[in-house]
């Protein structure tokens, strides 16, 4: 569902409406500025040639909305808003814990401000004390930036916490 939403996979039926706006094939490119994921999987979803900061800087540098200087400020502002350290700008996702890779696909879904993110069981690959970190960062953005959030998961407990409203899929 949630990538049939940002049209990462092309719907077989329905349709899918954004800010009173259909979401299709033209359109998508300007609604994915809005639209952002959080994948289930932080390393696969890291490309493992990238620094953490060509990572989070790629958004950024591919709206062509922002400068040189700007892009420097706005990749360390995601990094400290996620809670990761400056430091590790020039590692690598292999170099890292899942809690930290995780970090960096949230500060990379945040890059263009986004309105809505899709979080595809943003959580399970992680220990459970790194999952309530992710949680409480994932809520505390949400109440900071007025995100909604289409959050999959099976842990029904995550789910009570985070959730406003529920949908379950069954079969």
């Amino acid at each position: 569902v949630g990538r049939s939403i940002l049209r990462l996979y092309t719907p077989t039926g329905g349709e899918v409406i954004f800010d009173g706006k259909p979401v299709d094939e033209k359109s998508i490119h300007e609604m994915r500025k809005q639209m952002q994921m959080v994948f289930q999987d932080p390393y696969s979803s890291l490309n493992p040639r990238m620094t953490v900061e060509q990572t989070i800087r790629e958004p950024l540098v591919l709206s062509r909305r922002f400068s040189k200087t700007e892009i420097d400020k706005e990749t360390e502002r995601l990094m400290d808003l996620v809670g990761l350290d400056r430091r590790l700008r020039l590692s690598y996702p292999h170099e890292m814990d899942g809690g930290r890779r995780q970090r960096i696909g949230v500060a990379r879904a945040l890059a263009l401000n986004p309105r809505f993110i899709v979080c595809d069981e943003p959580v399970s690959a992680l220990d459970v004390s790194i999952q309530a970190q992710i949680i409480n960062l994932l809520k505390n953005l949400q109440k900071k930036y007025n995100l909604t959030y289409l959050f999959i998961s099976h842990d029904l407990s995550v789910v009570e916490y985070i959730s406003d409203t529920v949908g379950v899929m069954y079969l």
